[in-house]
């Protein structure tokens, strides 16, 4: 009797042993959002009119706040290409993620451009901007056009994250859904 529980005990010890060393990888559930957090956006603005003429608005939310600072945007009127660049920051270092977003997690990104509250500004996208497979822009290039309207005319910007639509003319988020990587609040004169 005690050979059998013997040789059970042993049965026993040895599945346990087999199972614990087999490998986890199938039970692993890996994030779906995979790069790094976004943490800086910034704009770069080139007059249509006069390409030498670029300005760099750079944006960044302090980490661990919940106050979205408002950046100012002091543009003449006219036409201006704008490119969004995303950057990650790591070991005390930004890296620029923007190709990583649009390229390679196109289908999983979309930029929303919010106008608030008045006129004298449009923002179009680009025939030249990133798409998704599905051929939706994405809006890291878009045209703004300026007029002598814009007077402390707020622009929110969101990341958005697997949003349901990709919208270019939504008029607010909840047409788009999704989760928010990155948003940014900017204050055109």
């Amino acid at each position: 009797m005690t050979f059998k529980i013997t040789i059970y005990s042993i049965f026993l010890s040895l599945l346990g042993f087999v199972t614990s060393c087999s490998s986890d990888d199938d039970h692993v559930v890996q994030p779906e959002h995979q790069h790094e957090e976004v943490s800086k956006i910034v704009l770069h603005f080139t007059n249509i009119d006069k390409p030498t003429e670029i300005i760099e608005i750079p944006y960044e939310v302090p980490e661990g706040s919940t106050q979205y600072p408002i950046a100012k945007i002091n543009l003449p009127a006219g036409s201006y290409n704008v490119e969004a660049h995303l950057f990650a920051h790591e070991n005390d270092q930004y890296h620029e993620i923007t190709e990583e977003i649009f390229k390679h997690d196109a289908d999983d990104h979309f930029i929303f451009y919010q106008i608030l509250n008045g006129k004298g500004l449009t923002i179009a996208y680009t025939n030249n901007d990133y798409v998704d497979t599905a051929g939706n822009k994405l809006g890291y290039n878009t045209v703004w056009t300026v007029t002598d309207e814009a007077n402390n005319l707020p622009v929110y910007l969101y990341l958005l994250h697997q949003p349901a639509n990709k919208k270019q003319d939504a008029v607010s988020l909840q047409e788009l859904g999704g989760n928010i990587d990155l948003e940014a609040h900017y204050q055109l004169n």
